[in-house]
């Protein structure tokens, strides 16, 4: 029995030795025109018009500051008719005074006067802005050969509109349109009216400094039992501002008037920034025409918010 089993392993060991091993599958030869092309680079879509990032530099007045910009403020007759307008929209309140001297030793006269002012503006679009100036006080001593006068009164009050008209990196330009109330008591038994409409250009062709100008046309005349005794008058002002630092800038303007009186007058200020706080002090002389004044100057003080 031991011997019929060793012999029938045996058996089945050599069987299982001598199966043949299945055939290697056969592979296809591969198809010279099936031959994957080389994989192109992936093509850059250039950004639509809508998604491409801006790079346009902002508008001129997008980037005021709390510094004053345009000509200087300090006029010679109402208010601050006939002294010229920013461009630029702003939303600020403030506080300032003006001074005027008249000394005419040959005739015996003599003059010095001055107002407190209240101001305001308020820029509810970003190109237009509405704007105000109150002279709350008016006083001034007079002496005409032997009689002396000393008087304070409520001063004129003016009240405007400024639109810019066009405007850009460099450059804006804006039409203003303002009103004279009769609110002043300075003439006994009458009060002045009056309109005024001009057109002022901002112009910043470099950081470090502003070139601007205004011309602008009014029109006074009283309301009362007298004469109401109309008067016409042209006004223009060219300068520029040196702007070295970002919270200093000095100004130098040439403005004139044509008119019942007449002047050529060159104008300087100071204007400083600290934070939204602006001050703006000038002074001016008139060397040419009929106009008496020696001398205008003016401290104003503005909240930029």
């Amino acid at each position: 029995m031991r011997s019929f089993i060793v012999a029938l392993c045996a058996v089945a060991t050599c069987s299982w030795a001598q199966a043949p091993a299945e055939p290697p599958k056969a592979v296809a030869p591969a198809d010279p025109q099936k031959t994957a092309a080389p994989t192109e680079p992936p093509t850059t879509v250039a950004p639509s018009e809508e998604t491409a990032p801006s790079f346009d530099p902002p508008p001129l007045c997008a980037s005021a500051t709390g510094l004053h910009g345009g000509p200087t403020a300090f006029g010679y007759v109402e208010g601050d008719f006939a002294s010229g307008r920013r461009a630029c929209p702003r939303s600020e309140v403030g506080l300032g005074v003006r001074g005027r001297v008249i000394i005419d030793t040959p005739n015996f006269y003599g003059n010095v006067g001055g107002q407190g002012l209240l101001f305001g503006s308020w820029a509810f679009r970003r190109q237009t802005e509405v704007f105000a100036t109150l002279e709350a006080v008016t006083f001034g001593f007079t002496q005409n050969a032997t009689l002396t006068k000393l008087d304070a009164t409520l001063g004129h009050f003016t009240a405007g509109v400024t639109q810019i008209v066009y405007e850009n990196s460099s450059l804006a330009g804006s039409v203003t349109g303002r009103v004279l109330l009769p609110s002043s008591f300075e003439i006994p038994g009458m009060r002045l009216m009056g309109a005024e409409v001009g057109h002022t250009v901002s112009f910043r062709p470099r950081r470090w400094i502003e070139v601007h100008g205004s011309v602008s046309l009014d029109l006074t005349f009283g309301i009362g039992p007298g004469r109401s005794d109309p008067r016409v008058g042209g006004f223009g002002v060219v300068g520029a501002m040196w702007q070295p630092i970002d919270w200093f800038g000095l100004v130098v303007d040439v403005s004139g008037r044509v008119a019942r009186v007449s002047y050529l007058a060159p104008m300087v200020a100071l204007r400083f920034k600290i934070g939204s706080l602006g001050i703006e002090l000038g002074a001016s002389l008139p060397v040419v025409g009929n106009d008496r004044h020696d001398v205008v100057g003016g401290l104003r003080v503005s909240w930029k918010f």
